[in-house]
């Protein structure tokens, strides 16, 4: 075995950051799964109670996890007596939506889907003192066990992905970890209506229960009071009585009438169905075969303690179970994969007392870099052989997509590929998609969990499968998902969903057993509207999205995908990575123009996972962190941490973007301020903007308007920046004329601002920010720095661009530091925007929707509308800078 190479600076965390809880009120009161299950399908409504704990309107975040494989088909919210239902929207029309309410000052929410099973809600507009109650409806398909047993899983943790070099395109899974205990607690209330084993009652490895018997089935609450924390899966298992379910086909058709969105027209005709396909008995014994497996174990950062010790049970467990005529293969991958020998070899007796110690021997640190693990896996080593490959992980990367796309590329047709997450945050985005692809099964192990009785449960349903080759045809079918259909094994019923023909007729499974063909049939009668579960319409969109998502990384056309992507949550009413849940009030519950407050929900720690070893902590084991003096000296920071207020030491799980401060020198400032501004002109609508403001102008700034003031760049050196930036090249401040240049750029007038810049520390690392990201990331930063220039104090702040449309964009600031007075008059505004070319605007403020004028408190966040002349509907890349009395510089960039 191979050590590891030795962590350095440019290896850093990514995917999350830790952030200071404790002493402070979070907005989430706690959550409660309401669920009913039978046969197999289980319908849970997610209620979460926030409140406003502050006298300014509130906004929360909330990256938030939810079942993969469950389809997220309705989603309200209720604020005292109101209820307000959602509706399904494309996912820029419902931010959109959003956003309109939002400035309206309705409270609206928003639910996106950032992976299948992560999701960010967004409660925008809380009124002071005020609680909502989200809730989020999830049709859910349960777990059949090789025991006789259903299981319902629902996450509550969600951990960081590891996102390598290119997490730049990877899209924004990045997560806020709680550095303490959080408050908030969960309830469940389900009810069982399947007939349990006699004797027996609902079982969980995560929680205590308690059960009581109602009717034909149980009704369940966790125990100790009901109230568990947020940092694990809630599990529940019943024995059923009938140890095998039949094999069935329930038909379902949507209601006619009106329907939520147009593209439900479409499907109105249809019947839809779930096949549940039970393998037959074997007809014979089957000969003896020869196994061949490959185990591939996550060793990083994040598998530290309790998960990587279940791995290495698990791969313990299957190790053994192998004879001296099978052969293994062992792999261990973090930030490099290491292999057991350099080629598989029969599992004698001698060698599998060896592998033992090596199994046992894995230590967990480093990066997730899980596709090299992947690519030795599926060497092609011996092209003949039935080969079992199983990865044991957590599986926290944010490049799903990618091993995926490997696997539907490089995986031998004999080959089977499954997925054992272990942990309680285990990222099912991955480990799904991955069985999938692999025509294997997915398992998650959760820690307290037997891993002996999991490695059963695989090796069973790895064992040589009843019937493969499995295909759907018949008069009545239409299409089925998934497309790439698994093999049946002993005790593992299948689950596939169909669209049907209006007119019904046959269905026909058919399959090779090793002594002949299988044939399954049955006939389907039209039904009419309204009849059957919407459920098995909602699984059947899920299991389409996850076929179309599978095509994109096999490499087919994404424009095109998309579009039918989208097309199918429209019509089924279903979130997905293109389709949004938007709700809004009808009425205006706060005044828009008060100062609000915004505040993410950290997630809690998962449970048995470490901050140290999800690189959201400085390790202690050997690799000491590094003092600010250190860090400075090094002239290397992690942007996370930097949001943090701590300096970036190297961690064990890694991230890809880093930003180096080059020597420093004097940057382009501000524009000068004036005392009017030739692109501000009111807007018609002051609000509480004194009258004698209205109509003013004045004449052009220059750069004697206000002494001291920081120098400016020329047009020619912002427009050679923006370029660089890859933004407008136009977007010098009006009424600032080149022939000021000199006299703002004097040698006499530099030298101070460059020797301050060198005793800056924050100003080098405001500057290196905005240096390192794109203009997609500045759209979501919110920095602030305070300088002093020439003798006069003034503020540099990032703001985010949240609306850019007919006309209007609309800018966000947070308030860090001290308190912000915001001045409107004599503003000076720079806008230019790619549409599709580079153009500059003249816009003003709307004073009637902007955050009214006055001092306004750290903490908050302030709105600045501004009023855009002669604009498109759309804009393409917005660069804004913006110059406040009382020097102010707001500067924002996006699309």
């Amino acid at each position: 075995m191979t050590a590891h190479a030795p962590m350095t600076q440019a290896h850093l965390p990514h995917g999350a950051r830790l952030v200071p809880t404790e002493g402070k009120t979070l907005p989430l009161l706690g959550a409660t799964l309401r669920a009913f299950a039978q046969a197999g399908l289980g319908r849970v409504v997610l209620e979460q109670r926030f409140t406003n704990p502050h006298a300014e309107p509130l906004s929360v975040t909330y990256k938030m996890p939810l079942p993969a494989d469950a389809a997220v088909s309705g989603f309200a919210f209720q604020i005292g007596e109101r209820h307000i239902v959602g509706q399904i929207d494309r996912k820029a029309k419902a931010r959109e939506r959003f956003e309109e309410a939002i400035l309206e000052g309705k409270t609206a929410a928003l639910l996106d889907e950032e992976r299948s099973s992560l999701f960010t809600q967004e409660i925008g507009n809380i009124p002071p003192g005020a609680e909502v109650i989200a809730k989020i409806t999830l049709d859910q398909p349960l777990t059949f066990l090789a025991e006789g047993a259903w299981e319902l899983r629902f996450p509550l943790a969600a951990a960081p992905r590891y996102l390598g070099t290119d997490a730049a395109k990877l899209g924004n899974v990045s997560l806020e970890v709680a550095s303490g205990p959080i408050a908030a607690r969960a309830s469940l209330f389900l009810t069982i209506e399947d007939e349990l084993v006699k004797g027996r009652s609902p079982e969980s490895p995560s929680h205590p229960l308690s059960s009581v018997p109602s009717g034909n089935g149980w009704n369940v609450e966790l125990g100790s009071g009901n109230q568990v924390a947020l940092d694990r899966d809630v599990v529940v298992r019943w024995p059923v009585a009938q140890k095998k379910p039949q094999a069935v086909l329930a038909v379902s058709r949507p209601a006619g009438g009106a329907q939520v969105h147009p593209e439900a027209e479409r499907i109105s005709g249809a019947m839809f169905a779930l096949a549940t396909i039970v393998p037959p008995e074997a007809a014979s014994k089957l000969p003896s075969v020869k196994r061949d497996l490959t185990l591939l174990i996550d060793t990083s950062g994040s598998m530290q303690g309790e998960p990587l010790t279940q791995a290495k049970r698990v791969a313990s467990a299957l190790v053994e179970s192998l004879g001296d005529d099978d052969t293994f293969d062992l792999f261990e991958f973090s930030y490099t994969t290491t292999a057991f020998k350099s080629a598989p070899e029969r599992a004698t007796k001698k060698l599998r007392a060896e592998a033992l110690k090596w199994i046992q021997s894995l230590v967990a640190s480093g990066g997730t870099e899980m596709m090299s693990g992947v690519r030795a896996a599926l060497a092609d080593r011996r092209p003949e052989s039935q080969r079992q490959i199983v990865l044991i992980t957590d599986g926290l990367v944010g490049f799903e997509r990618d091993v995926v796309g490997t696997l539907l590329s490089s995986l031998p047709a004999s080959a089977r590929f499954h997925a054992l997450g272990v942990g309680e945050a285990a990222n099912r985005s991955l480990l799904m998609p991955v069985a999938r692809a692999g025509r294997g099964v997915e398992a998650i192990l959760g820690v307290g969990e037997d891993p002996e009785k999991a490695a059963k449960r695989l090796l069973d349903r790895m064992a040589d499968p009843v019937v493969v080759d499995l295909t759907v045809s018949g008069s009545a079918v239409v299409r089925c998902a998934p497309e790439r259909l698994p093999d049946l094994f002993a005790g593992s019923p299948a689950r596939i969903a169909m669209e049907l023909r209006p007119e019904g007729g046959e269905v026909v499974v058919r399959g090779r057993m090793f002594d002949g063909d299988w044939v399954w049939r049955t006939k389907v009668a039209p039904v009419g509207p309204g009849t059957g579960s919407e459920a098995i319409l909602k699984l059947f969109a899920r299991e389409r999205v996850e076929d179309l998502e599978a095509r994109i990384a096999g490499g087919e056309s994404k424009s095109t995908i998309d579009r039918e992507i989208e097309e199918i949550g429209l019509a089924f009413s279903i979130s997905s990575r293109l389709t949004s849940w938007v709700a809004i009030t009808e009425e205006r519950m706060v005044d828009p123009r008060d100062p609000s407050r915004h505040v993410t929900m950290p997630q809690a720690l998962p449970f048995a996972m470490s901050a140290e070893g999800l690189g959201l902590r400085p390790s202690t084991q050997g690799m000491p962190a590094l003092s600010m003096a250190q860090s400075v000296g090094a002239q290397s920071y992690d942007l996370g941490e930097m949001r943090a207020g701590s300096a970036a030491a190297p961690q064990p799980m890694m991230r890809g973007k880093m930003i180096a401060l080059d020597a420093p020198a004097p940057r382009p400032a501000a524009p000068p301020m004036a005392a009017g501004g030739a692109n501000w002109a009111p807007p018609g609508s002051f609000g509480s903007t004194p009258p004698e403001a209205k109509g003013r102008s004045a004449p052009a700034p220059s750069s004697s308007s206000v002494s001291g003031a920081p120098p400016a760049p020329s047009r020619a050196e912002a427009a050679s920046e923006r370029k660089k930036e890859g933004g407008s090249a136009s977007v010098e401040a009006p009424g600032f004329d080149d022939a000021d240049e000199d006299a703002v750029r004097s040698p006499s007038f530099a030298a101070p601002v460059a020797e301050k810049a060198k005793k800056s520390l924050v100003a080098r690392v405001v500057d290196a920010v905005r240096d390192a990201f794109s203009s997609d990331d500045q759209a979501d930063l919110a920095l602030e720095e305070e300088r002093s220039e020439g003798g006069i104090a003034w503020r540099e702040i990032v703001g985010r661009i949240v609306l850019a449309r007919d006309g209007r964009i609309v800018i966000e600031i947070d308030v860090v530091g001290d308190p912000l007075e915001l001045v409107y008059e004599n503003a000076v505004i720079s806008l230019a925007a790619s549409d599709p070319v580079a153009t500059t605007y003249v816009a003003r403020i709307d004073l009637s929707a902007s955050t009214r004028e006055g001092v306004h408190a750290a903490g908050t966040t302030l709105r600045i509308v501004l009023l855009v002349d002669g604009a498109p509907k759309t804009f393409g890349h917005v660069d804004i800078t913006l110059s406040l009395a009382r020097m102010i510089h707001v500067t924002a960039r996006g699309n």
